[in-house]
């Protein structure tokens, strides 16, 4: 298992503040969604958890210590990264992408070894791709290509997933397979799983535990019940909205209302 919390955190680029002093803990082998209006920060949060960015001030902790301080190897032992749109090298088959996860794992007096062979196979195995594995990689489709970065990932073996906008261009069908994968590695693995979407509603459905950004602070926190009300959605995104129960999955649905439906 893995935790990972931010403390006081304030991020930017240049001289624009996106977070500013944001406190955050992220509960351990629970689905984490990083929700809010575009340009909120979410990205930006993600990639600090990830210690691609580092903060103005304040600190990200993993396992309790700053993220900042740890050796690279161990950082890549529990943490892997999902970011927006990853392009794979032309001509890389399905097998090739998904043995870069187990790079963290070479050692120069330790090459590749059954252990590594056992965790691709299994990769593709868990993700639905032992068929494809010798395609390259643009010729799949969207949902099958998101599918193999995700399998890269399980093959580097971390206690914590973070993937940013894992959905992004894709339709309908390929947004639930990739969502219902995920869901199954963290129920029958118990991974920890933080992810930024855009879809409120999917968000709603696959989160244990919902983050709200609004101006550059956590505007609220909790199950996705605690955070979905009407009001705190309009105060997010300027969106007036209705909120029932999904009849499917029990969870909180969003119905935006139309202009003239206000009055």
């Amino acid at each position: 298992m893995a935790t990972v919390s931010a403390h006081d955190l304030t991020l930017g680029y240049q001289r624009r503040r996106i977070l500013d002093q944001l406190e955050l803990s992220l509960p351990e082998g629970q689905i984490s969604v990083l929700v809010g209006s575009n340009g909120c920060g979410k990205s930006t949060l993600l990639k600090a958890l990830a210690r691609l960015l580092s903060p103005w001030s304040g600190q990200v902790c993993l396992n309790g210590r700053d993220i900042h301080q740890l050796p690279t190897r161990e950082v890549a032992h529990q943490l892997s990264l999902l970011p927006q749109q990853p392009v794979a090298p032309e001509g890389m088959t399905v097998r090739q992408l998904v043995q870069l996860g187990r790079h963290p794992h070479q050692r120069w007096l330790s090459q590749w070894s059954p252990e590594d062979e056992r965790q691709v196979a299994r990769a593709l195995e868990r993700t639905g791709l032992a068929a494809l594995a010798d395609q390259v990689v643009d010729t799949l489709s969207g949902g099958q290509r998101q599918r193999a970065w995700i399998a890269l990932a399980v093959a580097q073996n971390t206690p914590l997933m973070l993937l940013d906008e894992p959905t992004s261009f894709l339709d309908l069908n390929h947004q639930m397979e990739v969502l219902e994968l995920l869901h199954e590695l963290n129920r029958e693995e118990g991974r920890t799983i933080v992810m930024v979407l855009h879809d409120l509603n999917l968000a709603g459905r696959y989160a244990d535990h919902m983050v709200a950004l609004r101006a550059g602070q956590v505007y609220a926190q909790g199950t996705p019940a605690q955070v979905m009300t009407a009001e705190r959605v309009e105060a997010i995104f300027g969106l007036a909205c209705r909120i029932i129960e999904d009849p499917c999955s029990q969870t909180p649905l969003c119905i935006p209302l139309r202009r003239q439906a206000l009055s």
